[in-house]
């Protein structure tokens, strides 16, 4: 019975973000991360044989910088055609009609067909000798508000039928909303498998319990790109039994793994007890992630006396725990940065005359964190925040978002203890 491979988003040679460079960082396979991800796909569909590639939508980041993104696909995808594996792809969002300005011939099908699906209108590749029929449309623009499904074919009778959609059904977090849909019009096709992409989250939309439920399957993307894509990316490999059933087995297939290390530090009273917890973690992450990078963010955690330390002495604790990182595992451990959302104990609270500097500046922090004046400093900032380069505040993640209430609510409770030490200085020197 025919095996099929399904995957979504490759955003080939996407650049992964918050790359930052420092001694001993690994920043040259970490760049190349989207190509040996689709490499592994293609070496995965050639080790289990199987009869059919099916990617739903955004191969690629935008439109190429270069040239050498649409070769390196089309190396891979021949790959695969001259092995008699067929290719059914879309295009989504990110590289959809309108967003690409280069483009290359792809090679075509063992059929002859073409790889790519129309984006003027929904079509079907049928393959009688699999006994399967892929049906889908590529995106004609970015933006595509209305739901796709109802142009979708009819299932065609005695074959498997796959629908193949860039979709964010009726929304994702941290996804924009294109071709929205529900499940119950995906239900409505009839359809034997429904290949969606465009979530980067792996996320099963079907009853699991029932088996004669149509699976509604986002893969999640081939490789993590930054610190919120967390934990092992990759494809399913799907088994038709002889009754007409998919099986799912889900394959892993990122270089490198992105992971959030929280180190809950209350009961930690120095800096040697925080990177020896953080040496715990990082020895058990590493074994789970295998021979692949791991690229983490450290977030320290809970009540602790250490705080003003951690807020004042910020880089040279960072620093000193990628010299751990380097230690224990050399390149094959990336930190990205560590992230401080620690407070001090009740206990700990230092005393202070409200009629003090310390006083007069904790007066001044509570005022400002009320909701009426962190609105009211959100407008004044508004200003300032159209000014500011897009790589500040367009980017998917970690935008500098200074017209955002929770954000100047934090970059409040951060000020405090750098003021606190500051205000302690002065009056040392006094």
């Amino acid at each position: 019975m025919p095996t099929f491979l399904h995957a979504a988003d490759l955003h080939l040679d996407s650049p992964l973000q918050r790359l930052e460079a420092y001694e001993g960082a690994p920043v040259e396979p970490i760049r190349l991360a989207s190509r040996r991800a689709l490499e592994n796909l293609v070496e995965l569909a050639l080790a289990r044989n199987v009869d059919l590639v099916v990617i739903a939508g955004d191969l690629y980041d935008g439109d190429w910088q270069d040239h050498h993104t649409g070769l390196f696909f089309v190396s891979q995808v021949t790959r695969l055609v001259r092995e008699g594996i067929p290719v059914v792809a879309i295009s989504g969002n990110h590289d959809a009609a309108s967003q690409m300005t280069k483009s290359l011939p792809l090679p075509k099908n063992p059929d002859g067909s073409p790889i790519m699906l129309s984006s003027r209108s929904a079509e079907t590749r049928r393959f009688p000798d699999l006994g399967i029929s892929v049906h889908g449309r590529s995106f004609g623009r970015r933006a595509e508000v209305d739901n796709m499904v109802p142009d979708y074919p009819a299932a065609d009778g005695g074959v498997f039928n796959i629908g193949v959609l860039h979709t964010s059904l009726t929304g994702a977090e941290g996804h924009d909303t294109y071709a929205p849909c529900t499940t119950l019009d995906l239900v409505n096709k009839q359809y034997d498998y429904w290949a969606l992409g465009h979530v980067h989250t792996r996320r099963l939309h079907h009853d699991v319990q029932d088996p004669d439920a149509a699976p509604i399957v986002f893969p999640g993307n081939l490789q993590g790109r930054h610190p919120k894509e967390t934990g092992a990316k990759g494809c399913y490999v799907v088994d038709i039994d002889s009754r007409g059933r998919p099986h799912l087995e889900f394959e892993t297939l990122d270089v490198v793994r992105w992971e959030t290390c929280p180190l809950k530090l209350e009961d930690c009273e120095t800096l040697d007890d925080v990177y020896d917890r953080y040496r715990s973690w990082l020895q058990a992450a590493m074994h789970e992630a295998g021979d692949r990078i791991l690229a983490h963010r450290v977030r320290a955690l809970g009540g602790t006396g250490l705080h003003n330390t951690l807020v004042s002495d910020h880089l040279q604790i960072e620093n000193s725990l990628r010299a751990v990182a380097m230690e224990i595992a050399g390149e094959q451990a990336w930190l990205e940065s560590l992230r401080v959302r620690t407070s001090l104990p009740r206990d700990a609270m230092p005393n202070f005359d409200p009629d003090g500097p310390l006083g007069c500046l904790e007066e001044v922090l509570a005022e400002m964190s009320t909701d009426d004046q962190l609105d009211s400093l959100g407008d004044e900032l508004s200003d300032l925040v159209r000014k500011l380069p897009d790589e500040l505040t367009a980017a998917p993640q970690d935008a500098l978002r200074l017209n955002d209430p929770q954000t100047l609510r934090e970059l409040i409770e951060a000020a405090r203890p750098l003021l606190h030490v500051q205000l302690h200085r002065e009056e040392a020197t006094q």
